[in-house]
């Protein structure tokens, strides 16, 4: 008996979406001013373990109608809670367009376990 596969285009492709992105870590820890209103929206926040570092990623996303330029940094803490952050951190600027959605993220030293985030306009 011989066995006969045949290719059809098109056919050998499945694709999947999800609903958007998903957190698994609560998103207390994204701390936003008042100077975004509603217009910047955080959709997800998540941790995960990457090679023995800890790496996070928050997904923000524009809902105004106008391009909005925001400010975020990350502090790392240790599990005593003490931020193990550098001195130096500085803030990393972000252009969002109408719509448009931004991943923002950092990985931590090696002592860390968990992470916030503050997130500005940029006209503080």
């Amino acid at each position: 008996m011989i066995a006969f596969i045949a290719a059809v285009p098109g056919c050998a492709v499945n694709t999947y979406e999800t609903g958007g992105p998903t957190s698994n870590v609560d998103l207390r820890r994204v701390i936003r001013d008042s100077g975004l209103a509603s217009d910047v929206v955080v959709d997800a926040a998540r941790i995960d373990e990457r090679s023995g570092a800890k790496v996070a990623q928050v997904t923000v996303r524009n809902a105004g109608s106008s391009t909005r330029t925001i400010e975020a940094r990350f502090a790392w803490f240790d599990k005593d809670g003490v931020n193990i952050s550098s001195a130096s951190i500085t803030w990393r600027t972000y252009i969002l367009k109408p719509g448009e959605v931004e991943e923002i993220g950092s990985t931590s030293g090696s002592n860390a376990t968990d992470f916030r985030i503050s997130i500005r306009s940029d006209s503080n």
